[in-house]
């Protein structure tokens, strides 16, 4: 979890529990599609779980570094508190595949691929367990529809048919906000839908459009999250990571491209068109806080919706040189 700090055990920290050892299965279920040999699982399981707390852990006290100085270092040893970092936890997770890949003599990719969907799965349902710790939430359904308030081009004088799972939480100050999480949760649970549904591409193509997929939808839905935001400065920290991971995957498939495919118009393009979207991502969020004096007009909505398009170009401008980096793996025609 990001931000708030919350106990890990009892009810929340038992769900996410629950969705980890589902991913597992799912991981197991799926093993042999990606050739992975027996134990393969139980040996990446051993290894994920704590390292994808400590390293969620680490994350959280490096974004929060100052603060987590004033607490002392025994706090950060304190783990049932919570205070957590999803990329972190990826970071962790990585390391995992890592080593598992090293013990059981496999490829590091091909872990990976097999973790990607499972991962998508564990994102949803923890999101979801997010609800019983009053988190993920995004703005006031009240201000957002009152036209004085200029957060939405709709003019709503009684949404309070919207005070109700799934579309609002309650905060802690007893007000109606709009569920994130469950939105967040809808994606990741999209993600690991469309993952074990294509066909098996070559070593790695699993996890990269899992990361593809995943980074692009959470740049618009972290700027939409309004609870206990984990930032450098003025910078939302998750939103940050989202974009190096599109910016990591374009990378990895333009140095994955077959040499007939690397032409300049292509891999240049690409880099243009994501850059040029990062731009108005950085334009929209200042423009949500009104710091850019020719688009004051624009309202939140507005702004929202441009994110989406912008977060919609990631995945036009990299999914392209994802195919070629990653064609379909052999056999995999036939099975379909």
């Amino acid at each position: 979890m990001d931000g708030k700090i919350v106990s890990l055990f009892y009810p929340y920290g038992l769900c996410v529990a629950g969705a980890a050892l589902l991913a597992l299965v799912l991981m197991q279920a799926t093993g042999k599609r990606f050739s992975l040999k027996g134990g393969t699982v139980s040996w990446f399981a051993v290894l994920a779980v704590p390292l994808g707390v400590l390293c969620a852990r680490i994350g959280y006290a490096l974004v929060r570094l100052d603060w987590m100085r004033a607490k002392g270092f025994a706090f950060f040893l304190q783990f049932q508190k919570g205070g957590f970092m999803l990329f972190g936890a990826a970071a962790g997770v990585l390391l995992a595949a890592l080593i598992t890949a090293k013990v059981t003599r496999q490829r590091f990719a091909s872990i990976l691929d097999a973790a990607a969907a499972p991962a998508a799965l564990l994102i949803a349902l923890g999101r979801m367990a997010e609800s019983l710790v009053g988190l993920g939430y995004g703005s006031d359904i009240e201000m957002w529809f009152d036209p004085f308030n200029e957060s939405s081009v709709i003019a709503w004088e009684d949404p309070s048919i919207l005070y109700r799972f799934p579309f609002a939480t309650l905060d802690y100050y007893e007000s109606w906000r709009f569920s994130i999480f469950f939105l967040e949760a809808l994606a990741a649970l999209a993600i690991c839908v469309i993952l074990l549904t294509r066909k098996r591409r070559a070593a790695g193509g699993q996890a990269a459009l899992m990361a593809l997929l995943y980074a692009a939808c959470q740049v618009i839905l972290e700027s939409m999250r309004k609870d206990a935001v984990l930032t450098w400065g003025f910078v939302r920290a998750n939103q940050l990571f989202s974009v190096l991971t599109v910016a990591a995957v374009l990378l990895i498939c333009c140095l994955l491209l077959p040499r007939r495919d690397r032409t300049r118009l292509r891999i240049g393009g690409a880099w243009a068109a994501v850059v040029l979207c990062v731009g108005v991502v950085i334009a929209m969020e200042f423009a949500l806080d009104q710091k850019i004096g020719f688009l004051k007009w624009m309202r939140m909505d507005m702004c929202y919706g441009v994110i989406a398009l912008a977060c919609l170009g990631f995945l036009l401008a990299v999914a392209p040189l994802w195919k070629r980096a990653f064609p379909i793996a052999d056999g995999e025609t036939r099975h379909h």
